[in-house]
C-alpha cells in the first residue's frame, strides 16, 4: 500500500512539473491580446479626433465663404463695397470684377469674394405696356473662405440679381 501511495505521489509530482509554465504562457498571451486591443482603441480615438478637428476647420471656412456671399448679396450691408448700378460690362475694363475681403469677427477665418457681371435681361412684367418690364443685372459671386491657419478652404459660387435702370447697349 505504501508503494501505491508513493507511486500516486510521484505521478502527481510529475504532472505538476509538466504544467508549471502553462499558466505563465497563458497569462502572457492574454496580456498581449489586451495590449493590442488597448493600442488599437488609442489609434482609433486619435483618428476620430483628427476627423472631428478637420470637420470643424472646414465648417469655419464654409461659414466664412457663406458670410461673404451674404455681404455681397446685400446692398444694405455696410461691408458691401460693390456698386451694382455702376458696373463695367466689358471684361477688359478695370471695374468688370469687384472685390470684397472680410476677416471673421472670431479671428479664426478670412474670406474674399469676386463679383462679376454676367448679363442683363428684361424680366416678364405685369405691366400692360410692352417694354415696361423691370430690367435686372445678373452677377456671379465667387467666394473663398479659409481658416487663419490655412488648414481648410471652401469655395462657393452664387448668382445674384439686382434691378437695373436699363440694360447696357451691346
Amino acid at each position: 500500500m505504501n508503494k501505491l501511495c508513493m507511486n500516486k505521489r510521484s505521478m502527481k509530482q510529475r504532472s505538476i512539473n509538466k504544467q508549471r509554465g502553462a499558466v505563465l504562457v497563458m497569462s502572457l498571451v492574454m496580456l498581449t491580446v489586451l495590449t493590442l486591443i488597448g493600442v488599437s482603441s488609442m489609434n482609433s480615438s486619435t483618428i476620430e479626433m483628427k476627423v472631428a478637428s478637420n470637420t470643424q476647420q472646414h465648417d469655419i471656412a464654409f461659414q466664412a465663404a457663406q458670410s461673404i456671399i451674404d455681404i455681397a448679396a446685400s446692398p444694405d450691408s455696410q461691408l458691401n463695397t460693390n456698386n451694382y448700378q455702376v458696373f463695367e460690362t466689358d471684361s477688359g475694363q478695370a471695374g468688370y470684377e469687384q472685390y470684397l475681403a472680410y476677416a471673421g469677427s472670431s479671428g479664426k477665418s478670412a474670406a474674399s469674394a469676386i463679383t462679376t457681371w454676367v448679363g442683363c435681361k428684361a424680366q416678364i412684367g405685369s405691366s400692360l405696356e410692352q417694354g415696361k418690364a423691370p430690367v435686372v443685372n445678373f452677377f456671379n459671386v465667387s467666394a473663398t473662405g479659409t481658416t487663419v491657419t490655412g488648414s481648410a478652404t471652401s469655395v462657393q459660387n452664387q448668382g445674384v440679381r439686382y434691378p437695373a435702370a436699363a440694360c447696357p447697349a451691346s
